[in-house]
Order: structure tokens, then C-alpha cells, then sequence
């Protein structure tokens, strides 16, 4: 057949005959086509998820590093900075590996800090690596008191309503802080040193047994912002306040612990006890006076008095011959 009446023919049947066919492939390739570009969408989509995520971490760091160059100027102790990473595992709440050890000059139970506030402790000490106690560790513990010094009392972990925070419990139980008061480190036993900032009172509770009243405290330092931090070490030779509060631009009105004399430069160990002042000796009661003798009124005569009660010798007798 010439070609001329080929293209004819050819056109003819396509579009009769053939059709149906023609709009199956059509559609199939269609399909196919608009399937890969889904597969393509997807997966253009997830890298630039993935390049969020990190962005979003680079900039959390980079804030993190920012605040940490502005804030260890105004430290009045000795630090080491170190990066940390949460350990993953049964067992291991609250626990983060820091990237600094023995060797950099960090000491066992050092307390940990941010550019917000307390982040843990030191807990165990390596050669070239150490373990980080977050205050979500169940272990945890600090010493703490308001702002203003009123109240004292210990802080740990406790879950409110599947949120993790610190219970605070007051020493004296006529004390009440206020909701949303600053709660700092009292200093108290050598650990931390005073005026760290730790979180504020988010309201009042009770404890698990009843008997004694809780605070509820929200701290400071959120847990996805320990990756940067700062070992605190011993105060800074011939500084005058080795309290930290004014490094977070906070005033206290409390007095100073009463062991930080005794501490001298060591911020992390215990106060030494100082000895009892000897009590004064109790006066010795006077010794009685002798009492006189009575004095017989009559004139003495001659010969041997006699007094009554006392026994009297027989006459001497003389003999005879004499």
C-alpha cells in the first residue's frame, strides 16, 4: 500500500477500531507518570524535613553557644565547658554523657549549669569522660531556698500530670512561698554553690504520705537544653562574693551560708564542723564557815573544865605510904 494511504488508513483505525486500546496505554502511562511524581514529591518533601530538623538544631546550638560566650564572663568561678549526650537504655533516666573527664579538671559531684540556671551534678568521673545527673535523675537533690531567704528546703524530681518538675519542701511549716517565686541554691552543705537559679513555684501540693506540705517547682533548665553546659569548678582567686546569683542578674536578700567561711575556695566540699566553744565553769559554791565555839560565861576556875556529854575519868586516888 503506498505510504500515502498508510498514514490514512493508519489514522482511520485509531481513532475507530483501536481506540479503546489507544486510551488504555494512554491512561496507563498517565497513571504511571503521575505515581512517580508522587514518589518524587515524597521524597523531596522528607529531605527537606530532614533539613529543617537540622537547621532547627543548628540554630537551638548555636542560640545555646551564644548565651553560654555572653554568660561565663560574669562567672566569679572556675568552669569547663562540654558538650552532653543523653544515654539510652533501662536504667539510665536522667543520665547524660559529658564529653569532658579527670583530666580537664572536672571533680566528682561538681554541679552542672546552663546560661538559664542549675542543670545537675557530676556523678560518676572518668579519665576522659563523665556521667551528668540531670535534676530528672531520681537520685537528684539540692538544697534550696526563696529569693528573699523565708523559706528553705530540700528539691527533688516528681511527675504532676505526666510533666516532670521538683517538689519543694519547706523546712518550717509556717512558710509559704509564693506562686511563680524564684526558687536558688541555698549553699547549704558545699554541693552548689548559693544563688543558682533552679525554677519557680508553679503551685502547692501534698506529699504522697500526707503529713507534709510540697511545692511544686518548674525549672528553669528544660531538658533538650543540656547538649551545652558548664562544670562549675573552684571560685575564682581573690573574688569577693562567691555568691552566683548576680551571674543570672539576680539580687538576694538572704544571708550567706553559714559554712561558707569554713568552705573557703572549695565550692564542692563539705564545711569542715567547727568545735563547741567551751561552756563557762559553773562558780564553785563557798565553803562553809566554821561555826565558833560556845564560850562558857562563867570564870574559869581552877582545875579541869567539864562539858556535858563528855565522859569523865575517876578521881586518881592516893595510896598510904605516899
Amino acid at each position: 500500500m503506498p505510504s500515502p494511504f498508510q498514514d490514512g488508513v493508519g489514522h482511520a483505525l485509531r481513532s475507530t477500531v483501536l481506540y479503546p486500546f489507544v486510551a488504555l496505554q494512554r491512561g496507563a502511562a498517565d497513571r504511571e507518570g503521575r505515581f512517580a511524581d508522587v514518589g518524587r514529591l515524597r521524597s523531596e518533601r522528607d529531605s527537606l524535613a530532614s533539613f529543617l530538623v537540622g537547621q532547627a538544631t543548628l540554630a537551638s546550638e548555636n542560640r545555646q553557644l551564644r548565651q553560654l560566650l555572653g554568660f561565663r564572663e560574669r562567672l566569679t568561678y572556675s568552669f569547663v565547658p562540654a558538650e552532653g549526650r543523653w544515654v539510652a537504655g533501662q536504667g539510665s533516666q536522667g543520665l547524660l554523657r559529658l564529653s569532658v573527664g579527670r583530666r580537664d579538671g572536672l571533680r566528682d559531684g561538681a554541679a552542672v549549669i546552663t546560661a538559664d540556671g542549675l542543670a545537675g551534678q557530676v556523678g560518676q568521673l572518668g579519665s576522659a569522660t563523665a556521667m551528668m545527673k540531670a535534676w530528672t535523675h531520681p537520685d537528684f537533690a539540692v538544697s534550696v531556698m526563696t529569693q528573699d531567704g523565708e523559706t528553705y528546703g530540700v528539691a527533688h524530681p516528681i511527675q504532676r500530670e505526666g510533666i516532670d518538675m521538683l517538689a519543694f519542701s519547706p523546712v518550717a511549716f509556717h512558710t509559704a512561698p509564693d506562686t511563680g517565686a524564684l526558687i536558688v541554691t541555698s549553699g547549704e552543705g558545699g554541693t552548689y554553690p548559693q544563688g543558682i537559679p533552679v525554677g519557680r513555684v508553679a503551685g502547692e501540693g501534698k506529699d504522697p504520705g500526707g503529713w507534709q506540705r510540697i511545692y511544686y517547682v518548674r525549672p528553669l533548665v528544660t531538658p533538650g537544653q543540656v547538649s551545652h553546659v558548664l562544670v562549675l569548678g573552684d571560685p575564682v582567686q581573690g573574688a569577693s562574693d562567691q555568691n552566683l546569683a548576680a551571674a543570672w542578674g539576680v539580687r538576694l536578700t538572704a544571708p550567706a551560708p553559714a559554712d561558707s567561711a569554713a568552705r573557703g575556695l572549695s565550692p564542692d566540699a563539705a564545711a569542715p564542723a567547727r568545735p563547741a566553744a567551751p561552756r563557762p565553769a559553773a562558780p564553785r559554791p563557798a565553803a562553809p564557815r566554821p561555826r565558833p565555839r560556845p564560850v562558857d560565861p562563867t570564870p574559869e576556875l581552877p582545875g579541869r573544865p567539864v562539858f556535858p556529854g563528855e565522859p569523865q575519868a575517876p578521881p586518881a586516888t592516893q595510896n598510904p605510904g605516899e
